[in-house]
């Protein structure tokens, strides 16, 4: 994602730092809380989600002008109905994408399904408007019943305020779906790295594969990079590959200036070629991830979804998210 219209400002001034915090934390909250309600292997209630639906509210923002993207940094209530929309939009567009997946495609839960096909119907947008009207119809695949939460579920759930109504979000849904920055194709993010180089078959000519245990820990730094508001606008790739080289050194149990340059460069290599510029992104990245993981460690504030080396699942109650506390 990138900073199209926001005055030429960075992207961390557009939006309010604790606020999106809050938000990215319920995101996973409701998500791990609906991935228990469902138990279905193809359920699209996991981190593709999160990363999707802020990948969405951040997009949203940073293309307003100025003067309107100001509203979101200090009208709580109207912040508050952009995430929740945003979260609905990022859920039905995870599915939409794993249902694409060929018949033969590998799934486990927490763990998010390789994403193989890139491409979404032209008129996804105009389902995406009448998604709530169609009073949550089960969606079918590989035997399994997927159940998408409407707009009503999401607020009852949440213990929302009365400032936020079904009808206000889906107003907000089609703004939303009808904006210059919504994406007319798959929504990139880090996590889509991460599952290639998890891949032999998806990316060719490299030496880097990663372990299942190596990945979980790449996914991990790609969650925690989703909080630090200096990194928003950053590319996808940069953040997949210093999370993937992370997670390498960690692995390796030598975190030296020369091995982390060679990683780092294998990494770089694998994933978009011999970029010097690139590279040096990245290890600006790393520095930040490492600081960020460095904190929550020792101030132990992270959701567990955010901790994550096992599956989405948690037993904090369903019915008992504060969003008015944002």
């Amino acid at each position: 994602m990138s900073n199209r219209r926001s005055g030429g400002r960075p992207p961390e001034a557009c939006v309010h730092p604790v606020w999106r915090e809050k938000v990215i934390r319920w995101y996973f909250s409701v998500v791990s809380a609906l991935d228990r309600q469902q138990r279905s292997p193809s359920s699209p209630f996991n981190r593709s989600s999160v990363h999707v639906s802020t990948a969405l509210f951040d997009s949203y923002i940073l293309a307003l002008p100025s003067e309107l993207s100001l509203r979101y940094k200090h009208d709580r209530a109207a912040y508050q109905l952009l995430a929740t929309s945003c979260l609905l939009i990022g859920m039905r567009l995870t599915l939409h994408d794993q249902q694409a997946l060929p018949s033969g495609s590998k799934s486990s839960r927490g763990n998010d399904p390789p994403t193989c096909q890139l491409k979404r119907a032209k008129t996804h947008r105009d389902h995406m408007d009448q998604a709530d009207h169609q009073n949550s119809r089960p969606h079918t695949g590989s035997g399994t019943t997927v159940v998408i939460p409407t707009a009503a579920t999401i607020l009852q759930m949440s213990a929302a305020p009365k400032t936020i109504s079904e009808s206000k979000i889906l107003t907000m849904v089609r703004e939303v779906t009808r904006s210059r920055a919504f994406p007319r194709s798959h929504v990139i993010t880090a996590l889509d790295y991460i599952r290639a180089l998890s891949s032999s078959t998806q990316v060719e000519n490299t030496d880097v594969t990663l372990t299942p245990a190596v990945a979980d820990e790449a996914y991990r730094f790609a969650d925690i990079a989703l909080t630090d508001v200096t990194l928003i606008g950053c590319r996808p790739s940069v953040v997949a590959s210093a999370s993937i080289t992370l997670a390498l050194s960690r692995a390796h149990h030598n975190g030296s200036h020369d091995n982390m340059v060679s990683l780092r460069e294998d990494v770089c290599t694998a994933l978009v070629g011999e970029d010097r510029a690139f590279q040096v992104a990245v290890r600006q990245v790393e520095e930040k991830l490492i600081a960020a993981a460095a904190h929550r460690a020792t101030h132990g504030n992270a959701p567990r979804q955010m901790e994550m080396n096992l599956p989405l699942v948690h037993h904090v109650t369903a019915h008992l998210i504060p969003q008015e506390e944002f």
